[in-house]
């Protein structure tokens, strides 16, 4: 197990996930009435260490750890406290905490469980806590994670890092507030990048994250104003109700954005205090779907080395939620609209193989693939890793960025209907018939076609990797052809037969299965 299993009994009950390369606090702000109680019963409040205006470190680790340890006992974090923490200048707290629930808090101190006693026999100087909140609090992936949070509440993973490094991201921190009445648009959430079928008309929430960065509770109305070009396209009247310090997010509501690159600026409109953080220019690009012309696909990936981490579900249609977790019981029970195919979680068992999964006959329309890992890495976690949505007959390929995190959706569209698997037969005059039988095949399969005029043949059969593993030169031949192939050679898995006929190519699906 390279990192902790984020909120899933089980691979059939998975939770809304995030991607596994920043683990931050909701919209990036930490959350308020977090209490941390030491292994000597010391408690501290968070929100008043950080109201007093010092910033906090948090050490998440868990007792079992190797790289959580090589870093604890290093003595980064113990320079850090002895110079600029409550040993030297007391510019900053910081907090052990072990985040691992099934983990009990006398192991913490103990020598003879996990990695060993974290006290170093009582010389480290910053709090030690068992601490079970911390994991939501950051939405905990990996171990360990390090975030520094300001007084502000703004939270950053900062990572193992150097004593001085941490002097600089310390000295960076925003302070506290000193207006009465500051709500800020601190981020955006809003997609970048949205994919559309058809004719690549396309509407979408604007939404922007809100913090009051006030030094006291706001509660009223703020009007909000969503421009493009100087163009207005949508206003919001939205009931902020915020204690100090604490985000929420604000829906302009759905508008509608042209093909390419749209900048919408959001901004309030309501006067307060500091208007210099009123506003925020949101970036969406809406792209074309990709269209891998006739509908006879192949869905091929290769592993990290983790294969057992990862599913996928097809189905008909533009995505049914921008959430890909959210989607994965609905296919896990057959009942997600358009649903073509559903591969779960722990179905491969072999980390060092890939996958290839044909598909014929789709119809012209949308289609999407939703890609699922239980550890929120993707497929760039070990060596390797591809993804990529082929159409053997129109010689299109769609290669996936496979840096997905714990889920995503990639939209493609198909423009001519699929043969069932050999394509454009009608436009090879010279061949009246073909087929490929048996198929799936254990043993032995036999292509099969007929040639009303003579013409000049060849075969290949191409494995998941894009190699060729079989040819054969039939030269110049007419009428019924039957070509057998040793199956019983070929590993099992999907294979494309290419029947080459003087200058066309039909190609057509084949599965070996032992």
């Amino acid at each position: 197990m390279k990192k902790i299993l984020r909120g899933i009994g089980a691979v059939t009950a998975l939770t809304i996930a995030t991607g596994a390369h920043a683990q931050l606090p909701d919209y990036g702000y930490y959350p308020s009435g977090h209490v941390i109680t030491d292994i000597d019963g010391v408690s501290y409040d968070v929100d008043a260490i950080l109201d007093s205006g010092t910033p906090i470190i948090i050490d998440a680790f868990a007792d079992w750890c190797g790289p959580c340890w090589t870093y604890h006992v290093g003595g980064t974090l113990e320079t850090v406290y002895e110079t600029i923490g409550d040993g030297g200048s007391g510019d900053v707290k910081i907090f052990g905490l072990e985040a691992d629930g099934a983990v009990p808090e006398s192991n913490i101190s103990n020598p003879g469980t996990g990695q060993g006693d974290w006290t170093l026999g009582g010389t480290v100087g910053y709090p030690l806590a068992d601490d079970d909140m911390i994991s939501g609090n950051i939405n905990l992936a990996y171990y360990p994670t390090l975030v520094l949070v300001c007084p502000d509440r703004s939270t950053t993973e900062v990572g193992q890092v150097s004593a001085a490094a941490w002097g600089t991201a310390v000295a960076a921190c925003p302070g506290l507030s000193t207006d009465d009445n500051d709500p800020r648009i601190i981020g955006n959430a809003t997609p970048s990048q949205i994919n559309v079928c058809g004719d690549g008309a396309v509407s979408t929430d604007i939404k922007v994250v809100v913090q009051n960065y006030s030094t006291d509770a706001i509660s009223g109305m703020y009007s909000f104003e969503a421009t493009v070009g100087g163009v207005v396209i949508a206003t919001a009247d939205v009931s902020l109700d915020l204690a100090a310090y604490e985000a929420t997010e604000v829906n302009m509501g759905s508008v509608a954005l042209d093909l390419g690159a749209n900048a919408v600026i959001v901004k309030i409109t309501t006067p307060n205090d500091d208007l210099t953080n009123d506003n925020i220019t949101v970036n969406v690009n809406v792209v074309q779907a990709y269209d891998l012309g006739i509908g006879d696909i192949v869905v091929k990936s290769e592993f990290d080395g983790y294969g057992s981490e990862v599913g996928f579900g097809l189905a008909s249609g533009e995505p049914a939620t921008d959430n890909p977790f959210a989607a994965y019981p609905m296919f896990n029970d057959g009942t997600y609209p358009g649903q073509i195919d559903f591969q779960a979680i722990g179905t491969w068992t072999d980390a060092s193989s890939g996958f290839s999964e044909g598909y014929t006959s789709l119809a012209v329309g949308c289609y999407h693939l939703y890609m699922f890992d239980n550890y929120g890495d993707g497929l760039t976690y070990g060596a390797g890793g591809s993804l990529s949505i082929e159409s053997p007959n129109s010689s299109e390929t769609f290669n996936i960025d496979v840096d997905y995190g714990s889920g995503a959706s990639f939209l493609f569209e198909v423009s001519t209907a699929g043969t069932g698997g050999f394509a454009g037969i009608e436009e090879v005059e010279v061949i009246e018939f073909a087929k490929v039988f048996p198929n799936p095949a254990t043993t032995q399969t036999t292509v099969q076609f007929v040639l009303n005029e003579t013409a000049t043949v060849s075969i290949e059969v191409v494995n998941a990797l894009g190699q060729v593993v079989y040819t054969t030169n039939l030269g110049d031949v007419a009428g019924v052809q039957n070509v057998n192939i040793n199956a019983g050679e070929l590993a099992e898995g999907i294979y494309m037969i290419n029947l080459k006929v003087n200058d066309n190519v039909i190609t057509k699906q084949l599965s070996v299965v032992k």
